[in-house]
């Protein structure tokens, strides 16, 4: 069973909880936002691109957005702006972000030593990330690291048919795994990435980064930590 300081919190009803009390089998990642501090990155050039082509919404529209697959964000941001022209909006957004994204930044601090420590007690390790391929394999490689060695198991959104909120893309990480989903944690920080794990039976851990917990996630019990170090 695992046993790390500091992974007790209090839960709605005030009783102490830690996350490894189930002695759990594996654990799969997001990767924006919670192995690579990218999140301000699209934040930042989302903002910077949006008046170019007459589209206004606040961060709290933006953080909606997080965790989908980009077939999901066009087809939302068409429904909520008919007058834009979402595909040439999107067109110059996402390479604008993945040419910022590519150029080496490093993981969080603190995330090697707690894969290290999984790996330790024995636990599977799974990437599951709405990114594509291409983006993915880049970012990792820039800092020297392949992502199929890195993980038991990498999944990417454009391999199930729905984006979060829906679990399909942690109960395919969870299969490549070969572990059941209650058996796995998994690491977030997006609220539709908690939701699908939350509602495929996983473990879900918020890592905060830009988006905070809401009610759902305190009403829910959900850990929330501050990044790999505190954890």
């Amino acid at each position: 069973m695992f046993h790390i300081r500091d992974t007790c919190i209090l839960s709605p009803m005030g009783s102490e909880r830690d996350i490894f009390s189930d002695n759990p089998k594996g654990v799969i990642f997001d990767m924006d936002g919670v192995i690579f501090d990218s999140e301000s990155v699209w934040r930042d050039v989302t903002f910077e691109v949006n008046p170019r082509f007459g589209i206004e919404f606040d961060d709290a529209y933006r953080q909606g957005l997080c965790g989908m697959d980009e077939g999901s964000i066009r087809a939302r941001l068409r429904a909520d702006f008919p007058h834009a022209d979402v595909d040439a909006y999107r067109d110059t957004l996402v390479p604008e972000a993945k040419g910022r994204l590519v150029s080496g930044m490093p993981p969080k601090p603190g995330f090697m030593e707690f894969l290290e420590l999984c790996r330790s007690k024995g636990m599977r390790a799974g990437l599951a990330t709405s990114s594509s391929p291409d983006r993915a394999r880049k970012m990792f490689r820039a800092i020297g690291l392949d992502p199929e060695v890195l993980f038991d198991a990498v999944t990417f959104g454009r391999e199930v048919e729905r984006s979060k909120p829906d679990p399909q893309i942690f109960l395919l990480a969870a299969s490549r795994l070969g572990l059941s989903p209650d058996s796995c944690i998994v690491m977030e920080d997006s609220l539709n990435g908690l939701r699908a794990a939350y509602d495929g039976g996983f473990q879900p851990v918020m890592m905060r980064d830009l988006i905070e917990p809401d009610d759902w996630v305190r009403d829910a019990g959900i850990p929330v930590f501050d990044g790999f170090d505190e954890l």
